[in-house]
C-alpha cells in the first residue's frame, strides 16, 4: 500500500472517530442543583447530565465521596458553581483523572460579584438573582458549544428560551415586592446568601452568620443584631432550611419580632415548592412579601 494511501486511510479513520464522537452526546457532571437544571435546559438531548449534587444537601458542607470520582473520570465537562462555594474544587481536579474540563459557571459573575461578610468575599449564591442567573445560562450554553461546536445554535437557542422565563420570573418577582416599603425591606436570616436579591430589589441583609450557614455566629454581631431588630422595629424574622434556623428562631423569641416564614436559600430541594428553580424562587419572594408587608 502506498505511503499516500495510508495517509488517505489514517485521516478518513480520525474523521470517523471525530464523527462518532461528536454524535455522542456530551457528558456532563454538575456539582449545584440549579446548574442540573440549567445544564438540562441549556443541553437538550446534546447532553447526558449527571448530578452529584441531590436536591436538599448543602452544598457548603458537599464534599465529593470517592464513589463520585468515578463519575468524574468519565465526563467531558464538570459544571461548578464558583464564587468560592465549591472549596474542594483544586483538590477534586487533581483527582479526577481523565479529560474533563472545569468550568465554574459563575465565573461569568466576578466582575459585578456582591460583596459580603468582613473581608468582602465574592457572594456565592448567584442564584437568588434571576438577572444572574440568566447571565451564567448564556456562560453555560458557551461552554458547551466550545466543545460541541456543530450543537452551538440549538444551545444557544435553547439559553435564549431559558432565559426570557428568567426575565419574566425577574419582571414579577418585581412586582410582588413593591408594595413593601423602603423601610421594612430588611431581610433578616440565618446567614448571608441573599446579597444578589437585596442587589436587584433594594433589600438589606441582616444574617445571623456568615456565607455559609455552617459559619459560627459571632456573640457581638448578635448582639448588634438584637439591638438592630428591637431599635428599628423589625417585625420579622426569616428562618431557612438549614441546621442553624434555631439561632434565627432563638433570635425572634428574644426580641418579639415573629417568623416571617421559611426561606430556600442554597439551591433546589426536596418540598414541591423548591423542586425547580422558578417554585423555589416563587416561594422565596412570597414568602418575603407576606412575611415584609
Amino acid at each position: 500500500m502506498s505511503a499516500r494511501r495510508q495517509g488517505l486511510l489514517a485521516a478518513l479513520a480520525a474523521a470517523a472517530l471525530a464523527t462518532a464522537a461528536s454524535a455522542q452526546p456530551l457528558r456532563v457532571v454538575t456539582l449545584f442543583t440549579v446548574l442540573t437544571e440549567i445544564a438540562r435546559e441549556v443541553g437538550g438531548g446534546a447532553v447526558a447530565v449527571q448530578p452529584l449534587l441531590p436536591p436538599g444537601v448543602d452544598p457548603h458542607t458537599f464534599e465529593p465521596a470517592p464513589r463520585d470520582m468515578r463519575a468524574l473520570s468519565g465526563a467531558d465537562l464538570i459544571l461548578a458553581s464558583g464564587l468560592g462555594l465549591e472549596p474542594y474544587l483544586r483538590k477534586l481536579a487533581a483527582n479526577a483523572g481523565g479529560r474533563a474540563v472545569i468550568a465554574e459557571a459563575g465565573g461569568v459573575l466576578r466582575d459585578e460579584a456582591v460583596r459580603a461578610g468582613p473581608r468582602g468575599e465574592p457572594d456565592p449564591h448567584w442564584w437568588n438573582s434571576a438577572r444572574a442567573t440568566a447571565k451564567v445560562t448564556r456562560g453555560v450554553a458557551e461552554d458547551f458549544a466550545r466543545l460541541r461546536p456543530g450543537e452551538a445554535a440549538g444551545f444557544r437557542a435553547r439559553a435564549g428560551a431559558y432565559e426570557r422565563r428568567l426575565a419574566a420570573l425577574d419582571a414579577w418577582a418585581a412586582r410582588e415586592l413593591a408594595g413593601i416599603p423602603a423601610g421594612r425591606r430588611r431581610i433578616v436570616t440565618t446567614h448571608d446568601a441573599f446579597g444578589w436579591f437585596a442587589r436587584d430589589y433594594g433589600f438589606t441583609v441582616y444574617p445571623v452568620s456568615g456565607l455559609s450557614p455552617e459559619a459560627d455566629p459571632d456573640a457581638r454581631q448578635l448582639a448588634r443584631l438584637t439591638d438592630l431588630i428591637r431599635r428599628e422595629g423589625i417585625r420579622a424574622v426569616f428562618v431557612e432550611n438549614s441546621e442553624n434556623s434555631k439561632l434565627a428562631a432563638a433570635l425572634a423569641r428574644e426580641t418579639g419580632a415573629k417568623i416571617g416564614g421559611i426561606l430556600y436559600p442554597d439551591g433546589l430541594t426536596t418540598e414541591p415548592d423548591g423542586s425547580t428553580y422558578e417554585r423555589l424562587f416563587r416561594h422565596n419572594v412570597l414568602t418575603l412579601a407576606a412575611g415584609l408587608k
